[in-house]
């Protein structure tokens, strides 16, 4: 049988060429990202790896046990993104803080498209390995949501729901970053980073200025209930007059 032209070229540079076998990872994973930038991971596969890398099947075959480690292994690389949702967990449960995560998971996203790709083929493809990676961050995600649950407790908001919203919009809008527009808003660039993070930050704004005004007005209730002036509940929980009077009609 005919020997593999391709093969045998690529096995006499990986020869001629002796790189240690970190080197030769490096060159795997380096083929690995330049193929999912230009068409996504769907087309991966051990002849276009080794096509790119310039690394003979053999010698791929004898670090990988298959194309799935080598993914595996590969997006390991990239989870670094991932922890920043576990980070978040030890903040305090502010609307800054809350902000600031979800700005710092839009930066990385909107940088990196090996990230956008990774969103991407999650979307398309339904594999045992892709669903321990989601398992992964959704748990991770719900530690994050989990610190900011007591803020909106017995409210009509839910704060997982919420953040589920926002980062699909982050998730889904990073793809669109090249586009002319999208909804008619031109995202190109940084000027489409500061535009998605000006909304993310109105919308959370809305929602955590709502639950905190719930707040001071179940305050301004019950000092109302206990004989406190209006004055001293305006000066404590900055509600207005009309606002506390409205409530001192309820009680």
């Amino acid at each position: 049988m005919e020997k593999d032209s391709s093969l045998s070229s690529n096995e006499s540079l990986s020869k001629r060429i002796r790189r240690t076998n970190a080197e030769i990872k490096k060159s795997i994973f380096d083929a690995v990202y330049q193929i999912v930038k230009e068409k996504g991971f769907p087309v991966l596969s051990i002849n276009l790896i080794s096509e790119y890398s310039k690394v003979s099947p053999i010698i791929i075959g004898k670090r990988f046990r298959d194309l799935d480690d080598i993914i595996d292994q590969f997006l390991g690389r990239w989870e670094y993104w991932i922890d920043i949702f576990s980070e978040s967990a030890g903040q305090e449960k502010t609307k800054a803080s809350y902000q600031n995560t979800l700005e710092t998971i839009l930066d990385v996203i909107w940088k990196k498209k090996a990230i956008q790709q990774i969103l991407a083929w999650e979307i398309v493809e339904d594999t045992p390995l892709l669903e321990s990676v989601i398992n992964d961050r959704e748990k991770r995600i719900e530690k994050m949501t989990n610190i900011f649950a007591p803020v909106f407790k017995g409210t009509e908001y839910d704060i997982r729901l919420i953040t589920a919203i926002l980062l699909s919009a982050v998730y889904y809008m990073a793809g669109y970053k090249k586009k002319e527009s999208y909804f008619g808003l031109n995202i190109k660039g940084n000027t489409g980073n500061l535009k998605l993070l000006e909304g993310i930050n109105q919308l959370s704004g809305l929602v955590f200025d709502k639950v905190e005004k719930t707040t001071e007005k179940e305050i301004a209730k019950r000092m109302l209930a206990n004989g406190d002036s209006i004055e001293k509940i305006e000066l404590i929980t900055e509600l207005s007059k009309e606002e506390i009077a409205v409530l001192n009609n309820n009680v």
